[in-house]
């Protein structure tokens, strides 16, 4: 059986917030990447999908993904109700 979860706009300001760090942090590193340009256009992108109120991002997950999360990350899987 599949679950399909609906990510609440707490969870994608957190990862919005995540996202601004990181491209903040790429763009003043002094030793670039060879696809440092195209992680900070991606990470653009992906700040423009989580920030948009528009767009619902979902998770979806088998019942035995869900089961074992905790033994795989130390954490249960977030109650989103």
């Amino acid at each position: 059986m599949r679950n399909t979860i609906k990510l609440p706009k707490s969870q994608k300001d957190i990862i919005v917030k995540s996202l601004q760090v990181y491209q903040s942090v790429l763009r003043t590193l002094k030793d670039k990447t060879d696809d440092q340009e195209y992680t900070v256009f991606d990470i653009t992108c992906l700040t423009g999908i989580f920030s948009d109120k528009l767009i619902d991002v979902k998770i979806e997950l088998d019942e035995e993904v869900l089961s074992t999360f905790v033994h795989r990350h130390g954490v249960d899987f977030p109650n989103y109700i």
